[in-house]
């Protein structure tokens, strides 16, 4: 029985110093990147019509056009016609979503690496 109860005092020791870890590592890059990728999305629905998009690309559907070429020229015409706050805003946020992927990646083999050397310490 003392085996089990140290085990399960070590889990809960270890549960609580990797979410210390998250909260001083992790947590800030993710409401960072998260707030901007917010307000990069507040911009664009501001200042772009949804629904025309979707209009549009739905016209496209309409023709039974799943070629590559017409959805590239569909997407590169919407997006340079389009104001520069806007297009900044669309780089912006794919920015955010490429960063916080990358973070998010980084941070599983970060805590994966912790969790290993601790079983092989302990």
């Amino acid at each position: 029985m003392n085996i089990n109860n140290n085990n399960s005092i070590r889990e809960r020791i270890m549960r609580r110093v990797y979410f210390i870890w998250f909260a001083k590592k992790i947590a800030p890059y993710i409401l960072i990147e998260s707030a901007l990728f917010a307000g990069f999305v507040f911009l664009i629905g501001h200042y772009v019509f949804v629904s025309k998009v979707m209009q549009y690309a739905g016209q496209i559907l309409a023709n039974n056009s799943l070629n590559p070429e017409i959805w590239g020229a569909f997407a590169f015409n919407t997006f340079f016609k389009t104001r520069f706050v806007v297009q900044l805003s669309i780089l912006g946020s794919l920015a955010m979503i490429i960063l916080m992927f990358k973070n998010f990646i980084l941070s599983l083999a970060q805590l994966t690496l912790a969790k290993e050397e601790t079983k092989t310490a302990g």
